[in-house]
């Protein structure tokens, strides 16, 4: 029998889809942030003025007093740029697309990669090489010797030029293939850093699985940074998280910064860390925290820089650069400290441009101490906010500026050093150089071109006693990645008098496979260290190597550090975390005697480490002392995941023993116990099974419950299959005082227990004319999984009378089979069903894919061609023609909002579903793009957004968001927000839809007063 695959939910829900990468968003500024975000011109999505030249362009650039703008490179010589790096030449390689968005065919890729210089020394390019011209949407790049490594769909690849032509003649894949669903994040941003891998950021909504040479894989969905070896031998994830990363920037600290689009702008990244994402579900000790606690005005943020070059003055020094290509800004932060942590002050804009085509893709802090922009320049630049082929998009035109700081007066002539002709003595002696990229470029260039012959003088540089810091750091980096850095250097950078020189020493340490005793006891010493840095160093070092009579120190560090070193605090928790995996070290720790202030710490982490007996531990504390909230919830749920048949039968006991029968506490309770079995795979246990007919007895036996109870109660009827309440459940579904929700979820209960036996109550309460038409509407789609001739039949009588959202729902379920659709044909034939109800996108796929030739040559001589005739364009166009805002109020406007997109959006500071993207500032779009977008949601969906209908193997159908993996289960959600487990083994079959989950008929659902209203209110959520 054929089942339904899209539900109710794709019907009633709401759903705004915005790309999270390229969306105007606002939060209220706080007081560090600066006035004057960009007018409504920089709102419209296809601006709507003209091109200009490279020249006029510049002209409408503004910035601070004594800094010059000038252009490097345009069109033709190149495209549109998106990330650049320069090389020991000081020549600047780019990637540049002309296919973006959309990928070309494999194999017909005509996006390049090309090397630019400036020969003469004016401060423009004079000279571009085009290394690489056959490419599919390159982004990230970082030079090496002989070439480049960089990404192309759907591999980094390693480019070399090995005749020196300038071409590349030879090609490797080093890691792939990514998926690349998604165009506008991949993989970008690649920088070599200190420890000699090559760092990237992992972006948006793609799901990557790859694995260097050495077969050991990586799974990435969606943002996430991770590094791998330049020969492509291993790959590592680094940070967990975040929604598009696009930037990344080191200080001389050894930190790495990371510009993120839509959670908040600046990360200072902590290795092995979990951010905010989407899908992902906060771990128990927190998210890992932020340096930024505002936002830039839009959710595209490409490009950052740390600028520690000696060309700006004082105060832009040590200063965070990053492109706002919504803004068509270039936003300027600077930092303090509060221990080791990191807190941001935002500045005003560096850059502001007149020209909404100015898109900054990417920054780089140049050789001359110049920061060069990439412009993606284009009327367009948002990914999903309008089509892919849109005519409007510019496919060839792009610019790379250069910002100087010249003091009012003319700049100078500056010619690039080619560091690739200095000596080998000339290149150490620079190890001191005060710009960090180039010492960084130095250092490379070092490793690669002298691998044996740089040990003595490097080794000499440290030995002799003579070395600066940065030159000191700079030395032992490179010995450690030439394999020949000794055990004394390490513990001479370990006791140097400058904290910053003992925090690479402990990074280095961190790299190593093992460490000498020695090194042990002085990282274990550094834990005192007066410097918050080095501490925190240590804590991460110390994680690496994990040791029982390690946990105690890093316990005391937590405790005894305080609130506002939320950097340190962190580092801490997933050092002790990392301990608490080791079985040894979890034994110990569990037969060892601690103070209530130790084992808290303890008990913190505990559901971050999967093992039973972390589980019996967490059981333990749990008998004697009382956890509550989200801890207690995540720990009753860790616990049962992971317990024993006889220990998750004790922790039920302890559990309901302390808190009340029936309270809403109860429920959250079971539900944490009951996901945790779910996610371990394991049948339902008596005394659990005992615990939720409890609940779901004692709040169904109350039909004057809340709504919510209610709707849980059903859900665990239908779980435990408990059909002994089906009496109580049919007094639910029959009740008109209650609201649709608890009614249908009670509908739906019944059917999953006995379809045949309940189909009578139900066919009853659907056939009630008087009742609800969102409950008849949904009833329908109950009734039509029993796919049966008297469902039909039923259905086919009651179209005549019945209110739209029923028809539809009708529709939908008659034409999912060739002999539901000659019930719908009868009905259209007798005049029962207007034919504009076959335009419903549900409707309109079922039939095309379901039509016998015959029925569809009956159905084109019924409509007589007026099928496929309405144009969402022209309705479009006429509501906004109407469009009266004086005649409505926002606050009416925001009761339409909260009836029909509350469950899966938050504006501002209301709450509500988090399953859509959130939309503060969504006003900045202005009425065309939120019209079109409520009228017409499936024209551009975002695949992030796509929706699954699933098909579980006893034939019941679902469909949700997929939110991430948990064990034996896949969580998913639903239209109202809620998030739903389905066990792995009772999937048949996940098939990605073709629709979001917002309706498609607001059209038809929102009437006009209320459309205008509605709109009214989304215009005015703007920034304040």
């Amino acid at each position: 029998m054929r089942q339904l695959t899209f539900l109710t939910l794709c019907l009633i829900g709401s759903f705004l889809v915005f790309t999270p990468a390229c969306k105007n968003s606002t939060k209220e500024k706080n007081e560090n942030e600066a006035a004057g975000e960009s007018g409504d011109k920089f709102a419209d999505n296809i601006r709507k003025t003209d091109f200009q030249s490279p020249e006029d362009e510049r002209k409408g650039f503004k910035l601070p007093p004594g800094f010059e703008i000038t252009l490097f490179a345009s069109e033709p010589d190149i495209n549109k740029p998106i990330n650049m790096e320069f090389d020991e030449k000081g020549r600047l390689w780019v990637t540049n697309t002309v296919e973006y968005p959309k990928p070309a065919a494999p194999g017909k890729g005509r996006d390049r990669i090309t090397i630019l210089e400036d020969t003469d020394g004016d401060g423009k390019a004079d000279k571009f090489t085009h290394f690489v011209d056959s490419l599919n949407i390159p982004i990230g790049i970082t030079p090496v010797k002989q070439g480049a490594i960089a990404y192309s769909i759907p591999n980094v690849y390693k480019f070399i030029d090995k005749d020196g032509d300038g071409k590349s003649d030879e090609t490797t894949k080093l890691l792939g293939p990514f998926e690349f669903m998604d165009t506008h994040g991949m993989v970008n941003n690649l920088i070599r850093s200190y420890d000699g891998w090559v760092h990237a950021c992992h972006g948006y909504a793609n799901h990557s699985i790859v694995a260097g040479k050495d077969g050991d894989s990586i799974d990435m969905n969606s943002g996430n940074t991770f590094r791998f070896r330049e020969d492509g031998s291993r790959a590592e994830i680094t940070t967990h998280g975040r929604i598009n990363p696009f930037g990344y920037a080191f200080d001389e600290w050894g930190y790495l910064y990371s510009l993120d689009c839509h959670t908040k702008p600046i990360y200072q990244l902590i290795h092995g860390a979990q951010y905010p994402a989407q899908g992902g579900q906060e771990p128990t000790i927190g998210w890992a925290p932020i340096m930024m606690s505002y936002e830039f005005g839009s959710t595209a943020n490409s490009g950052l820089v740390y600028y520690t070059g000696t060309q700006f003055p004082d105060e832009y020094k040590n200063n965070f650069y990053s492109g706002n290509v919504v803004t068509s800004r270039i936003n300027r932060n600077t930092m303090r400290l509060d221990g080791s942590s990191p807190i941001s002050k935002r500045e005003e804009d560096f850059l502001i441009s007149d020209d909404p085509w100015f898109r900054p893709v990417d920054l780089k802090t140049g050789p001359d101490g110049s920061i060069y922009v990439a412009d993606f320049y284009n009327r367009i630049i948002g990914h999903y906010e309008v089509p892919k082929d849109h005519p409007g998009r510019d496919r060839t035109s792009g610019r790379i500026w250069k910002i100087t700081y010249t003091g009012n007066k003319n700049s100078n002539k500056y010619v690039p050093k080619d560091w690739s002709k200095a000596t080998l003595d000339e290149l150490v002696k620079a190890l001191n150089y005060p710009q960090l990229n180039i010492r960084m470029i130095l250092a490379n260039y070092i490793v690669d071109n002298y691998p044996d012959k740089a040990v003595a003088p490097v080794r000499q540089l440290l030995e002799s006693g003579s070395a600066d810091s940065k030159s000191f750091i700079q030395a032992l980096w490179i010995l450690y990645r030439l394999n020949a850095l000794p055990d004394n250097l390490i513990e001479k950078a370990l006791t140097h008098s400058d904290p910053m020189v003992q925090v690479h020493g402990l990074r280095v340490l961190g790299e190593l496979k093992t460490i000498t005793p020695k090194h042990r006891e002085l990282a274990v010493n550094a834990l005192n260290s007066k410097n918050p840095q080095v501490q925190r160093m240590a804590v991460e070092v110390l994680g690496h190597f994990p040791q029982f009579n390690f946990v105690q120190p890093l316990i005391a560090l937590y405790n005894n550090t305080g609130e506002g070193d939320t950097h340190l605090k962190y580092t801490t928790l997933l050092s002790i975390r990392d301990h608490l995996k080791n079985a040894a070290i979890m034994k110990q720790v569990a037969d060892q005697k601690w103070d209530d202030k130790q084992v808290a710490v303890i008990v913190k982490v505990l559901p971050e480490v999967p093992s039973k007996e972390a589980a019996y531990y967490a059981l333990n504390y749990m008998q004697t002392h009382a956890l509550k909230g989200k801890q207690l919830e995540d720990n009753l749920k860790f616990i049962s995941r992971y317990a024993t048949p006889a220990d998750l039968d004790k922790l039920i006991a302890v559990t309901r023993k302390n808190v009340t029968a029936n309270s809403d506490e109860d429920y959250k309770l079971y539900a944490s116990v009951r996901e945790g079995v779910l996610q371990k795979g394991i049948p339902v246990s008596a005394s659990l099974k005992k615990w939720g007919t409890d609940i779901a007895g004692g709040i169904l036996q109350n039909p004057q419950d809340s709504s919510y109870r209610l709707v849980q109660a059903s859900k665990i009827a239908a779980d435990l299959k408990l059909t002994e309440l089906e009496p109580s459940l049919a007094k639910i579904l029959t009740n008109k005082s209650l609201d649709s929700k608890s009614r249908i979820t009670a509908a739906e209960t019944l059917f999953s227990l006995s379809p045949q036996k309940n189909e009578g109550v139900i066919t009853t309460v659907f056939n009630d004319a008087s009742d609800s038409e969102d409950l008849r509407a949904m009833l329908s789609m109950t009734l039509g999984q029993l796919n049966s001739s008297r469902i039909f039949s039923m259905f086919e009588s009651t179209l005549k009378n019945a209110p739209r959202k029923v028809k539809v729902n009708i529709a939908t379920v008659l034409a999912n089979t060739p002999e539901g659709i000659d019930y719908l044909l009868r009905a259209l034939k007798e005049g029962n069903l207007p034919t504009d109800v076959l335009e419903e996108l549900p409707v309109k796929d079922r039939l095309t894919s379901n039509m016998k030739s015959t029925q569809r040559q009956e159905l084109n001589k019924l409509t007589a061609g007026k099928l496929g005739t309405e144009n969402r364009k022209e309705i479009i166009a006429a509501r906004l023609g109407s469009f009266d805002p004086s005649s409505v109020t926002v606050e009416q406007g925001q009761e339409v909002f909260t009836k029909n997109c509350n469950m899966c959006h938050t504006i501002g500071n209301n709450p509500g579903g988090q399953i859509g993207p959130k939309l503060s500032g969504i006003g900045t779009w202005g009425p065309n793009a939120l019209a079109e977008k409520i009228l017409d949601p499936n024209s551009n969906i975002s695949d992030a957004f796509r929706t699954y209908n699933i098909t579980l193997n006893n034939g019941k159908t679902l469909s949700g968001l997929f939110r991430r993996n948990e064990g034996a289960v896949e969580v998913f959600a639903d239209f109202s927000g809620q998030e739903f487990s389905v066990p792995k083994a009772d999937i048949k079959e996940k098939v990605a839809s073709k629709y979001t989950l917002m309706p498609d008929n607001f059209r038809n659902t929102i009437a006009k007063k209320d459309f205008d209203a509605l709109l009214k209110f989304l215009l005015s959520q703007k920034e304040k």
